[in-house]
């Protein structure tokens, strides 16, 4: 039976999707993409589906709608997307789940995607100008020496490079014209690592160097603004809102002349590409699948009132017009995927709304299993039960410890026929009807995956108030690291004029961040007299430093827990029962609170009455959501 369309299989969400997929794409090469409601739940499926599936697993960033000028913007999302995309466009047998919002992006045709990419193989001859050339067309920065992914740097015959998907730079050196070595290296030693015979280099941008496209783009953002200007002259006058469309255009123009801020204009694609396509455009044949339409529209439904909040501010303000939008995303563009071939994952059955035609509905009956909280004589019961049912029970754990444990466990219970693999689910699932069960450690141990909450990290010095801060001092952010405080800065951001807190990082990068966002700071605990390293504001290095401190703690987490065993299975000492003298003894001198104590509670009392500075009132709720960099309106 031939397929017409999209086929609902109704029942499953969460985990139980992932196994589904899996059994779907089998064993052949190919191309997945599952569009999702929200990059939580892909992240949550990408760990799910590395377990049953041994393709590469993309997830796709999401991207912001922001029509604003950012003084500074983390690079490393669209680096990652460009990854994923060359990855697609190569071949590469992989799945991409995708934020709906992010599978619903207007991209530039797939057909220029990679045109200016290279391989650079041992033994080859090569013109390093034109190397150079090439890979300003594709958006990398030349640097003295490079840092990130994204820069390259050309030291007489050696060309050091970091290309978006690779997971360290490659040096290439030349003797003469001849590409003589091609090696691996690290960023902070410098020292070589794995040789190779050949390597390749993919794009950095979106929206390439093309000369052509740029010039033709420039004229489009002229002629649009300028028909605009001439009616509001007609209707107003010479107005504020002239003013500042001129001040744009200006802008705009200037941007696409030089072919610089790329990663902006990108947001206005309608000037510089008249066709433009999506992710499975540039993938080969995919195989679609949707989680939950329901969710999907739901955050379909709440972005476009965002946006058209947004959009409606900017236009009213003069600092952008229609055509700006020409090619925002929507509802529609994601109903282009009902149209084709793929699957639909609903968690009930019922009707799908807006989908054009199903081709047959699947139900399936499954379940996730219960949360056994360290109760392992319910665990035992589960078991027996699901092997008197016949079932095929796999049991998933992350460690190898937790694996000996629960088969010393299964060995003492004479629980036999239960698999055990190493790996990790965000939780266990029954499927009824197929008699298969996979139980995650965190559903016997309760500390799921799907549970688990995120510690709040410790501060040295949290910044609470402004008075806590002054202009020049070091400072940390959780997510861009070390940086220089540089005082408040007023912005105009859509319209409102608001205060941010401007920190410097290392060469030209700034970050504004709102004040009610200050507790996102804290002060730098360094050596006296020592001035520490700036950050850069998307480089590796930070990254770096957090890993070894994570690495520094499990390694102390496992010494705590080899301790812990030992005393466990230490012999103790049994002590006898409470006298009767030990019971009058506590009876006649109960626990009192010392003066210190009562003195503590007394100043925390009074510290609560005391009035509210108007540095911490500005800390409250005020609304200005969670942009961490911010911007100067254009």
């Amino acid at each position: 039976m031939s397929r017409k369309g999209m086929i609902n299989i109704a029942g499953v969400s969460e985990g139980r999707i992932a196994p589904i997929i899996s059994h779907i794409l089998g064993d052949g090469k190919s191309q997945s993409l599952v569009v999702v409601p929200s990059t939580v739940r892909a992240r949550r499926l990408a760990v799910d589906l590395s377990f049953f599936d041994s393709r590469n697993i993309y997830v796709l960033p999401a991207e912001d709608d922001s029509f604003l000028q950012y003084e500074a913007r983390n690079k490393d999302d669209l680096l990652e997307r460009l990854k994923i995309l060359d990855a697609v466009t190569a071949g590469e047998d992989c799945i991409v789940i995708a934020p709906v919002l992010s599978a619903i992006r207007k991209l530039p045709p797939a057909e220029q995607f990679g045109s200016d990419s290279m391989t650079l193989s041992l033994g080859e001859d090569v013109d390093l100008a034109d190397v150079a050339a090439r890979l300003y067309r594709m958006g990398y920065e030349r640097v003295s020496m490079i840092e990130t992914r994204g820069e390259y740097s050309i030291r007489g015959g050696i060309l050091d490079i970091f290309t978006p998907g690779a997971d360290a730079p490659c040096r290439i050196e030349l003797f003469d014209t001849e590409i003589d070595s091609i090696r691996t290296f690290d960023l902070e030693t410098q020292r070589s690592d794995e040789v190779l015979t050949e390597v390749r280099i993919g794009q950095c941008v979106q929206l390439i160097r093309d000369e052509a496209i740029f010039a033709q783009g420039s004229e489009r953002i002229a002629k649009a603004y300028d028909k605009r200007i001439s009616k509001i002259l007609k209707k107003e006058g010479n107005s504020e809102t002239v003013y500042e469309l001129k001040k744009r255009k200006d802008q705009l123009m200037e941007y696409a002349q030089n072919m610089v801020n790329l990663q902006y204009l990108e947001r206005l694609l309608g000037y510089f590409c008249e066709e433009t396509d999506y992710i499975w455009d540039y993938m080969q044949e995919p195989e679609i699948f949707i989680d939950d339409p329901a969710r999907i529209l739901e955050a379909l439904e709440v972005h476009e009132k965002e946006l058209a909040a947004d959009m409606t501010s900017i236009l009213e303000s003069g600092r952008g017009i229609g055509e700006d939008f020409a090619k925002v995303s929507g509802t529609d563009d994601y109903f282009r995927l009902y149209a084709m071939k793929g699957y639909i994952f609903t968690p009930f059955v019922s009707t799908i709304r807006n989908a054009p035609f199903l081709d047959r509905l699947i139900e399936v009956n499954s379940r996730p299993v219960p949360a056994f909280s360290g109760r392992m004589d319910v665990l035992k019961q589960e078991l027996e039960n699901y092997n008197k049912q016949g079932y095929q029970v796999t049991i998933v754990c992350s460690s190898d410890e937790r694996i000996r444990n629960i088969r010393e466990f299964l060995t003492m219970e004479d629980l036999k026929g239960i698999k055990i693999l190493k790996g990790t689910i965000t939780g266990g699932f029954d499927f009824p009807d197929k008699k298969v069960a996979y139980i995650w450690e965190g559903d016997i141990f309760g500390q799921s995956y799907r549970k688990s909450r995120r510690r709040k990290k410790s501060r040295g010095q949290q910044i609470k108030s402004f008075s806590d801060v002054q202009e020049g001092d070091y400072v940390v952010h959780e997510t861009h690291g070390i940086g220089k405080f540089l005082g408040i800065e007023s912005l105009m951001v859509q319209g409102v004029q608001r205060d941010y807190l401007k920190v410097k990082y290392a060469g030209e990068d700034s970050l504004y961040i709102p004040v009610d966002q200050l507790g996102s700071l804290q002060k730098y605990i360094g050596g006296d007299g020592v001035t520490p390293k700036l950050n850069k504001l998307t480089g590796s290095e930070w990254k770096k430093t957090k890993a070894k401190a994570r690495a520094a703690v499990d390694e102390m987490a496992e010494d705590l827990i080899r301790l812990s065993a030992a005393r466990m299975h230490a012999k103790g000492h049994a002590f006898s029962e409470d006298t009767v003298w030990q019971r009058e003894f506590e009876d006649t001198f109960p626990f009192q609170e010392t003066d210190d104590q009562l003195r503590s509670a007394e100043e925390i009392k009074k510290d609560m009455e005391k009035p509210v500075p108007m540095d911490r009132l500005l800390l409250g709720d005020v609304g200005f959501g969670k942009t961490e960099v911010a911007a100067r309106a254009m």
